[in-house]
């Protein structure tokens, strides 16, 4: 069931070029430059219900209507109640087979479980690659993946997977003197005139536009039909066009890393984000920037306080207090005026019971001149450098080549002495791990040792 190549129309503007069957096909996803998986080319769009993936609440709705066959006898609600269980090709290729099922299908919420928007180093040329993802499942059937590139004053777009094998070929052209026949005719029936014709269709080109903002356009527009509920967000891009965006909050997010050169728009990502997360991971986008500070009172925000998880490759300002507050069980920051005190009291917390649950590690980056004894003061440890060295070899032997530590101390639980504590000490870094882990041999307790995932 082909169908001509359309124009695709932005509002107010010239039609944008370059559209072609298989990538743009359906109006109702057109401005998200829509189209079945890139791989498929529209050569076994299913021609029937029956031939639809189906999983066990399908089939449980498919015996509750009657069959498909009475599908056009149902009302809006029904049809859309089928149409969120189908994955996002089939919805597609549902959406062209009447007017009415094109409606069914352009008003049914669509899950989208995650969004990358990054500048993808690898690629050769500037580029801003968006990523959405329908499920966390790692399938490419349940992705859509596209190259947004400055071409003079358009923007085009291109799928990631044939820029990819465009690569490969090239790369194949240049070893080819080491290639048995059998590849090389491989290749030159992959990459065949008609085919790299084919693949040329399969780009678009938008009029006078910024290709940074086309592509922050594009994954918004995802998030928009999602309702901005997608469980995970990747932002790693210079200047994300905040004043443009339509974020107003991710209500749903857990997970969330962005790269960021400034407070403010690490402020602005935090302000849209639920007060539980599970984490959160702040990157710098260029060492060439001058370390930024994230105040205490931003990092004072629910977001932060209560995440389970996070990393921030700058310094934070947390007081002692909020310290000891957190509710992390791992994370790790550019420390600026914790103190040895400060320090003294998270261990303490611990080896009393009092600690987070499941902590895992914490670590205090870029600080030096710590004093051990008020980091330890009141508190019984065990050196490594002695017994607990020749007990534990290859522990010690993988957690100093991880952490190049100067000084370790083993600190045990007053609630049960199996559990323990490795406080870890170099030249820049103090590190804090929850290493040691009661385990049972035939009903006889014992401590195993590991670094915590």
């Amino acid at each position: 069931m082909a169908k001509p190549p359309e124009t695709v129309q932005k509002e107010g503007k010239e039609p944008r070029r370059g559209t072609d069957e298989t990538a743009f096909r359906f109006n109702f996803f057109a401005d998200l430059l829509h189209g079945i998986y890139p791989g498929d080319n529209g050569d076994n769009i299913r021609s029937s219900w029956e031939e639809l993936h189906t999983d066990s609440n399908m089939t449980s709705l498919v015996e509750f209507i009657g069959g498909f066959e009475k599908w056009n006898e149902l009302n809006d609600d029904c049809r859309m109640a089928v149409v969120k269980h189908l994955e996002y090709n089939d919805r597609c290729k549902l959406g062209i087979c009447s007017k009415k099922d094109y409606e069914t299908v352009k008003s049914t919420p669509l899950a989208v479980y995650s969004i990358y928007i990054e500048n993808d180093t690898l690629i050769e040329y500037d580029n801003v690659t968006v990523s959405v993802h329908f499920h966390n499942d790692g399938s490419l059937c349940n992705k859509i993946q596209l190259i947004f590139s400055q071409h003079g004053e358009d923007t085009q777009v291109r799928w990631y997977e044939d820029y990819q094998k465009e690569k490969d070929y090239h790369q194949w052209l240049k070893e080819k003197d080491a290639q048995v026949n059998s590849s090389h005719n491989r290749w030159a029936e992959t990459f065949s005139d008609s085919y790299k014709e084919r693949l040329e269709k399969r780009v678009m080109v938008l009029k006078s536009c910024d290709y940074n903002e086309e592509a922050v356009k594009f994954a918004e527009k995802w998030m928009k039909k999602c309702n901005f509920e997608l469980m995970e967000i990747f932002i790693k891009i210079k200047n994300y066009p905040v004043d443009k965006s339509q974020i107003k909050s991710l209500p749903k997010c857990k997970y969330i890393f962005f790269g960021a050169d400034d407070v403010e728009t690490f402020r602005w990502w935090i302000q849209k984000l639920p007060n539980r997360m599970e984490i959160i991971q702040l990157s710098r986008l260029s060492n060439e920037q001058e370390i930024f500070t994230i105040p205490s009172d931003l990092l004072n925000a629910p977001q932060i306080m209560q995440a389970l998880d996070f990393d921030f490759w700058c310094r934070a300002d947390f007081s002692d207090e909020q310290f000891l507050n957190l509710k992390a069980n791992e994370f790790e920051f550019d420390c600026v005026k914790i103190t040895d005190q400060g320090i003294n009291k998270f261990i303490t917390q611990w080896v009393n019971g009092n600690g987070v649950p499941d902590f895992k590690k914490a670590v205090l980056s870029k600080i030096k001149d710590r004093n051990f004894d008020e980091m330890t003061r009141g508190i019984e440890y065990r050196e490594w450098h002695g017994d607990f060295k020749k007990d534990e070899p290859y522990f010690c032997h993988f957690f100093y080549d991880e952490y190049e530590s100067e000084r370790c101390v083993q600190i045990y639980s007053k609630v049960d002495p199996y559990e323990s504590l490795t406080l870890s000490i170099s030249s820049d870094c103090v590190s804090i791990h929850k290493t040691g882990n009661k385990m049972e041999n035939n009903g006889k307790p014992y401590t195993h040792y590991s670094i915590p995932d």
